[in-house]
């Protein structure tokens, strides 16, 4: 500690010393530096690259530490596009200093979703990602072994086949009717389209998952909006997860943030959990089995009082309703985005036909939409 403080104290000096000329002597020093280490790190990466190992695709030059960050622009797709029209259907490019290959052609799509689907199915996660998967333990971000086997076993056989979805249909249904109900006692006044259909799609998913559990409604709000921060921090770029170098900075605060609310997720699931297996406590199995609807939660700890090699844990229970919210959650993203699109449309089309309306009859006419 005391030669860092006396490293300071000598740069400060210097910075502050009327002597240009030291001052100038320090900028070109550190000049050097920095050069050396961008040409060490461009040769290490040919090097790399031709050291016995497979030759890569054609791709753009690219920055050392940040790579080709800097010139994808708001629109990354846009500037992919543009690189396949140069480099072909393959492209090499360091998005910070992880190599990613981009492919831009259905046949290569074909190649490595379908045809080789094991050697491509395993997929580095971010680091929010990691922490609201409880470490990766979740059926979409674990890796291609038995245990992700055994839980898409468990998902496609127990909790998505016609029986379970058609015992859940009742949930959903009560929820629209809910929705629809609260949107007639709001005649004349004005509502937004974008929380109505997120806080229907919301309602709709808890009651898929846990039912008609007993939950107290300030702790709900507390949830759908722990859910809202999630998916935003999900969508948020990271650049811990470009240059893992730095992601003990956590410079955007990317993981403290998703820590908090993975604690809130995580407090309220077990909650769930909990008052699930004590209400069960309180009942016979049979009477449990004779009720008929049984939720996504209830399958799960069925499962889970098996005890057998396959029997999911409480942890992959819990990873398995966290993936489920968060998938759920992106699609309810998605239905505002349509939603909001389509009013606007119809808004817009509305005007046009009270300030035009032999142009938009003909118009709508030969769009099919009048």
């Amino acid at each position: 500690m005391a030669q860092l403080n006396n490293h300071v104290s000598w740069w400060w000096n210097v910075m502050m010393s009327s002597n240009k000329h030291e001052f100038n002597l320090l900028v070109f020093a550190i000049t050097i530096v920095v050069v050396i280490l961008a040409i060490s790190w461009y040769k290490l990466t040919l090097l790399s690259s031709s050291n016995g190992a497979p030759s890569l695709p054609p791709g753009p030059r690219s920055l050392p530490i940040v790579g080709y960050l800097p010139f994808l622009g708001s629109d990354p797709h846009k500037q992919f596009t543009k690189m396949a029209q140069t480099y072909g259907p393959i492209i090499k490019t360091y998005l910070g200093s992880k190599l990613h290959i981009v492919i831009s052609s259905p046949e290569l799509a074909k190649e490595m979703f379908r045809d080789q689907d094991e050697n491509f199915s395993n997929r580095n996660a971010g680091i929010a990602t990691s922490i609201i998967s409880y470490g990766v333990e979740d059926l979409v971000w674990s890796e291609n072994n038995s245990r992700w086997r055994n839980l898409r076993k468990i998902l496609v056989q127990e909790i998505l086949n016609n029986k379970s979805l058609q015992e859940t249909s009742s949930f959903r249904r009560d929820e629209v009717r809910k929705t629809i109900k609260n949107v007639f006692t709001k005649i004349g006044t004005n509502i937004s389209i974008n929380e109505l259909s997120f806080s229907a799609e919301a309602n709709v998913l808890t009651s898929m998952v846990w039912g008609n559990s007993s939950v107290e409604e300030a702790k709900y709000g507390q949830f759908h909006l722990a859910i809202k921060k999630i998916f935003g921090l999900l969508t948020k770029p990271n650049v811990s997860d470009f240059i893992p170098s730095l992601a003990w900075l956590d410079l955007q605060g990317v993981a403290r943030d998703m820590k908090r609310e993975f604690q809130r997720m995580d407090q309220f699931i077990t909650m769930i959990i909990n008052n699930r297996i004590e209400s069960n406590s309180r009942r016979s199995k049979d009477a449990v089995q004779q009720e008929g609807k049984k939720d996504l939660l209830q399958v799960l700890l069925e499962l889970n009082d098996q005890k057998t090699a396959t029997s999911p844990s409480m942890t992959q229970i819990k990873a398995l309703i966290m993936v489920v919210v968060d998938r759920f959650d992106q699609e309810a993203w998605a239905a505002r985005v349509i939603v909001r699109q389509q009013v606007k449309e119809t808004s817009r089309r509305f005007r046009s036909w009270r300030l035009h309306p032999k142009q938009v009859a003909i118009q709508g006419f030969f769009e099919g939409s009048v």
